[in-house]
């Protein structure tokens, strides 16, 4: 996969019209103030270009239907990516604009098929105003749950837009619901995400170690994030150096000689170097897998196979064989799965549940190449949802 942009790429960091204004999100609406007023938006794209950022981002990140609506502004939906976007577009010149699209807070906890259909639609649209508004690409800001961040990719590739993902991590690259940043980058990639990267909570330091252990599986443009304008210069060379070669610039006054000198950094990226990215993933963990893998007797899933999962983790066997012959048997294993810390293998000869099944799982399958389904039709499933066929 070619990527879109000239690199290194440079964003500013203001993903939300409160972030700039410094209000409170759930009790003053700031995009409404920017429809009648947008010239300190403009300023801050136009100090961000000036210090020389390549790309910019449209502070969509707090349009939400449903946060609108306790403002009584739902039909200002359209109207404020529309008008966001359109004055970001005025000031970027031939930089490319990133629409911003934020975790949305108030989605159902629990993770399942209609919970992973209203976040799909809910990023489509979002994503289709972004793109019909000029925005050359989106970027997920902030996502928690690998669930909702795969919603949001899947929508992307649904109507071809590059889609770029940061999230944020402690110092052992996890987010606050335990998604584990590598299981997440393999993931995403092999989903059709176009570049991956984090903010580590924790610091510089933490922030390099993190994109340093990333770089070996990483088949797209590791993205680091932080406030630049804090960092030396020997910290700045050191994330080039481990991999980044998207840096998003948090910093509330920009550095030129900062951007500057990222601008000038040889990225290490190399879209035609061997990546070990042959892993299956779980939300918890990515697992590389062995030459030779020991598969579990076959498993036929149902709605609770918990405690078969559970027991065969002590078991010989690296990875788990589940049989699905019904969409259920499909959401079974999305529903159980977090109830064991090994890989699934997944056999069906139904179109259907196959994708179905790589719908729904948070994470990253491997399917047995065995399956009695056309031959064209399973291989665009699995390209599609990035499966590893075993």
């Amino acid at each position: 996969m070619s990527f879109p942009f000239a690199l290194p790429m440079i964003t500013d960091g203001c993903c939300s019209c409160a972030e700039l204004t410094g209000e409170d999100p759930d009790t003053i609406c700031s995009e409404e103030r920017f429809l009648q007023d947008a010239e300190p938006l403009r300023q801050q794209k136009n100090q961000a270009i000036a210090a020389g950022v390549t790309a910019l981002l449209s502070p969509t990140g707090g349009i939400m239907h449903n946060r609108l609506e306790d403002f009584g502004l739902d039909e200002q939906y359209e109207a404020m990516h529309e008008t966001l976007t359109g004055q970001v577009l005025s000031c970027a010149g031939k930089a490319p604009v990133g629409g911003v699209i934020c975790e949305n807070l108030r989605l159902q906890e629990e993770y399942g098929e209609t919970v992973f259909e209203s976040a799909f639609f809910d990023h489509l649209e979002k994503m289709t105003l972004l793109k019909d508004t000029g925005a050359a690409f989106v970027w997920l800001e902030n996502f928690d749950k690998l669930w909702d961040m795969r919603a949001a990719v899947l929508a992307a590739q649904h109507i071809e837009l590059p889609v770029f993902v940061k999230i944020q991590v402690d110092e052992e690259g996890c987010t606050k619901s335990d998604t584990d940043y590598i299981a997440a980058l393999v993931t995403l990639q092999a989903l059709g995400a176009d570049a991956f990267g984090i903010e580590c909570t924790a610091g510089a330091e933490h922030l390099a170690r993190l994109i340093k252990r990333a770089f070996p599986h990483a088949e797209i443009p590791l993205i680091a994030a932080a406030d630049f304008s804090a960092y030396t210069e020997k910290q700045l060379q050191r994330l080039i150096d481990n991999g980044a070669a998207v840096f998003m610039d948090k910093s509330r006054r920009f550095s030129d000689k900062a951007v500057a000198f990222l601008k000038a950094g040889k990225v290490r990226f190399d879209e035609q170097s061997e990546k070990d990215s042959y892993a299956a993933a779980s939300y918890r963990q990515a697992f590389f897998l062995p030459q030779n893998i020991e598969v579990s007797e076959p498993l036929p899933c149902r709605y609770d196979i918990s405690d078969e999962l559970i027991d065969l983790d002590d078991s010989s066997a690296n990875a788990i064989y589940c049989i699905l012959e019904s969409t259920d048997d499909a959401a079974g294993l999305a529903d159980n799965a977090d109830m064991s810390y090994l890989p699934f293998v997944i056999f069906t000869n139904d179109a259907t549940t196959l994708e179905a099944a790589l719908r729904y799982y948070q994470g990253r399958l491997l399917v047995d190449a065995h399956c009695d389904i056309e031959e064209k039709t399973f291989q665009s499933i699995i390209q599609k949802y990035g499966a590893i066929l075993y």
